[in-house]
């Protein structure tokens, strides 16, 4: 019995290895892409913004890209794929569907000495199925001369 139960420890031991060693590659893609996006901002101004509403690298069914640009202490969301009549929107105090501020969340990291990074988990619409789901997003300040924007992309939990 002993030898049967010292056999099952070590290949529970073994398994327990290798659960996890592989890497998520979620987080890598996501900074990947909005990095991509922050260049093209650079390179083409607003000029980018089509190409972010448009399908293809950039917006799929649920990953997109999204951009707000920051006027002192009013925030506007002027790029918002999944719904066009969501952009020119005051997003200066938007919530997620548990009544957490995402403005102040992505702002505050926007703002950091990195001034991107990734946002704690929060609730919102996956487009789907149309349910509430944990979401995370990375988040990236981009500065175009006089004008500051704030770029993100993420991706659902479940």
């Amino acid at each position: 019995m002993k030898k049967y139960l010292a056999i099952l420890l070590v290949g529970v031991f073994l398994l327990s290895g290798c659960i996890g060693q592989g890497k998520d590659t979620k987080n890598e893609n996501v900074e990947l892409l909005l990095n991509e996006a922050s260049a093209l901002m650079q390179e083409k101004g607003e000029e980018a913004f089509p190409e972010f509403r448009t399908r293809g690298k950039f917006f799929t069914d649920d990953f997109y890209i999204f951009v707000w640009k920051v006027e002192g202490n009013k925030i506007t969301r002027i790029v918002y794929p999944l719904d066009p009549n969501g952009e020119g929107v005051d997003v200066s105090n938007l919530k997620d569907a548990y009544g957490v501020s995402l403005t102040k969340m992505f702002m505050a990291i926007a703002n950091s000495e990195k001034g991107e990074g990734w946002s704690d988990q929060y609730g919102w619409v996956n487009p789907k199925n149309n349910k509430i789901e944990r979401k995370v997003s990375y988040i990236k300040k981009v500065s175009l001369g006089e004008t500051t924007y704030v770029i993100g992309a993420g991706y659902y939990l479940e």
